[in-house]
């Protein structure tokens, strides 16, 4: 993973990242591949190369990103499943790359590796639909599902924070 520098005013005008002389910046690099600048703070999947993993910590972030006091309950369940379908998803695009192996191929570390990637992301997918179940059976039908107030709304986050994120493989 690239390390991110903050620098407190530029020292020149960076006009296809929009900053200016004086504004704060962040900037990366990656030992194949040129500088990236950005004004805020770079989130983990800008500071991988990996595919698998940019994509993992992208479907982590958009859960990170799930405002509770914002969204309607509904809407977060439905955020919930679209995020795990797609961990889903990424972890059969990992058994592909397995089945796509010449077969000498087949019982190496990489093989193993994107097996356990797999594996992973399933048993991702199966908690973050879990923890999208529990959440509507916190819904009231008899109260308004566009308020938050509808169900206990510490309890929705902490159902959110419970997600157990492992991409490290």
């Amino acid at each position: 993973m690239a390390r991110a520098t903050f620098v407190k005013h530029a020292r020149n005008d960076y006009p296809s990242q929009g900053i200016e002389k004086g504004d704060a910046y962040w900037w990366w690099k990656f030992r194949f591949g040129g500088k990236h600048y950005s004004k805020t703070a770079p989130r983990p999947s800008q500071l991988t190369q990996s595919e698998y993993l940019s994509t993992a910590y992208a479907l982590q972030e958009q859960i990170e990103d799930i405002k509770v006091e914002d969204d309607n309950l509904q809407a977060v369940v439905d955020d919930l499943r679209s995020v795990g379908d797609e961990i889903r998803a990424l972890g059969t695009e990992q058994e592909e790359k397995i089945g796509n192996m010449p077969d000498s191929l087949q019982e190496s570390d990489t093989a193993q590796m994107l097996q356990d990637r797999s594996e992973a992301c399933e048993s991702l997918a199966d908690e973050i639909e879990t923890a999208a179940g529990e959440i509507e059976d916190l819904i009231d039908p008899d109260l308004d599902v566009d308020d938050p107030a509808a169900a206990d709304v510490d309890q929705v986050q902490s159902i959110i924070d419970g997600i157990g994120w492992n991409f490290e493989q």
